[in-house]
C-alpha cells in the first residue's frame, strides 16, 4: 500500500539566508510549509512572520542522524510524504588544507553531505512510495501539447565550490562535491519513482553564513582580510535572489541551477577554456594568500605528554 502523499513543501536550514527566502517564495505560491533549522529562535521568528502556511516547525540538527530520521517518520505519519523538498541547510569552513583541523574537515562534512544524506533517507522513500499526484504540472509548447504529470521535487544545495578550484575550499569542496555527486546518481535513480531531482550550485551570496564564515586560523579583522571579505560580498548576490532562482529552477525543471552569471560562465570555462580557468584559479589563490600572509594566528603549541610508562620500560 503506498504511503499518503502531503500537499506541502520542506524547507531546511529555514531560519536565515536562502532557506527562509525559499520558504517565503513558497508561501507567496500559495503553498503550505514544513521548516526546521538548529536555530530555534530564528525559526520561530520565521513562523510568526509565515502564520498559518507553516505547516510544522521543528529544530533540527541535520548531521544528527537518529534526530533527522525521527523526524522524518513523525512528519510522514502525521501529513503524508512532502510534495517536494529544498534541502537547504549547511555550514561554511575554508581554511589552508596543510593546517586545518581534522574536527573541521569532519563537521563541514557531517553537516554538509551526511546531512544531505539524512535527509533523503529520512523522506525520499515515503515519497518514492507515495501515489501519483492528481493534477497537471505545465502545459508544454504553449498550450498546444499536453504537459507533464505533476511530480515530486528534490531539491539539493551544493556550491560552485562543488566543481571549481575556489582557494581554501578543500573540506566545504568535499562536502558539496559530494552533494553534487548524489544528486547526479538520484536524478536518475528517483526518476522511475515519479521524483525529480535538482541541485543548486550558488556562488558568492551575502547570507549570514558568509559574513560569519569561520576562516581556519586567520583573524578577519585583519585590514587586508577585511577588504578581501568586502569584495567577495559585493559580487555576492542577496538570498531572495537565490532563493527565487532556486525555486524558479524546480519549477521550470531545470536539474542544475544556477543563482549567478559568473558561476555559469566559470563552468563553462572550465570545460571549454581550461587554461583560463586555470589562470583565473591561481589568481584567486594568490590573492587570498596575499590577504592572509600578516592574519594568520599562530596554533598554540602542543601539551607535553608524559612517556607511556611501557615506553619507558623498553627503552
Amino acid at each position: 500500500m503506498g504511503t499518503a502523499s502531503g500537499s506541502y513543501s520542506v524547507v531546511t536550514g529555514a531560519a536565515s539566508g536562502i532557506g527562509r527566502d525559499v520558504a517565503r517564495r513558497l508561501v507567496a505560491e500559495g503553498r503550505r510549509v514544513v521548516t526546521t533549522d538548529r536555530d530555534a529562535a530564528g525559526l520561530a521568528s520565521l513562523t510568526d512572520e509565515l502564520g498559518d502556511a507553516v505547516l510544522t516547525d521543528a529544530t533540527l540538527d541535520v548531521s544528527d542522524h537518529d534526530a533527522v530520521m525521527a523526524w522524518g517518520e513523525r512528519l510522514v505519519a502525521e501529513h503524508g510524504a512532502p510534495e517536494e523538498v529544498f534541502h537547504v541547510a549547511g555550514i561554511a569552513i575554508w581554511g589552508d588544507p596543510t593546517r586545518l583541523p581534522h574536527d573541521k574537515w569532519q563537521r563541514v562534512i557531517d553537516v554538509n553531505l551526511m546531512g544531505t544524506v539524512n535527509v533523503v533517507e529520512a523522506l525520499v522513500p515515503a515519497m518514492a512510495d507515495a501515489p501519483v499526484l492528481d493534477g497537471r504540472e505545465r502545459r508544454r509548447w504553449f498550450g498546444l501539447l499536453p504537459g507533464r504529470r505533476r511530480r515530486r521535487h528534490l531539491c539539493c544545495v551544493s556550491s560552485a565550490a562543488g566543481f571549481l578550484g575556489l582557494p581554501w575550499h578543500a573540506a566545504y569542496a568535499a562536502s558539496k562535491g559530494g552533494v553534487l555527486g548524489l544528486c547526479e546518481v538520484l536524478r536518475f535513480d528517483l526518476a522511475p519513482s515519479g521524483i525529480e531531482v535538482h541541485v543548486a550550485v550558488p556562488g558568492a551570496v551575502d547570507t549570514p553564513l558568509v559574513r560569519t564564515i569561520d576562516i581556519d586560523g586567520v583573524d578577519q579583522s585583519v585590514s587586508r582580510v577585511a577588504k578581501a571579505k568586502g569584495l567577495f560580498q559585493g559580487l555576492a548576490v542577496t538570498p531572495a535572489e537565490a532563493a527565487e532562482s532556486l525555486v524558479t529552477g524546480v519549477r521550470r525543471g531545470r536539474y542544475l541551477i544556477y543563482t549567478s552569471a559568473d558561476i555559469r560562465l566559470g563552468r563553462w570555462a572550465q570545460v571549454n577554456m581550461p587554461w583560463a580557468y586555470r589562470g583565473v584559479m591561481r589568481l584567486l589563490n594568490r590573492g587570498l594568500r596575499w590577504a592572509a600572509r600578516d592574519a594568520v594566528v599562530p596554533r598554540p603549541a602542543p601539551e607535553a605528554v608524559a612517556p607511556h610508562p611501557a615506553t619507558e620500560a623498553t627503552r
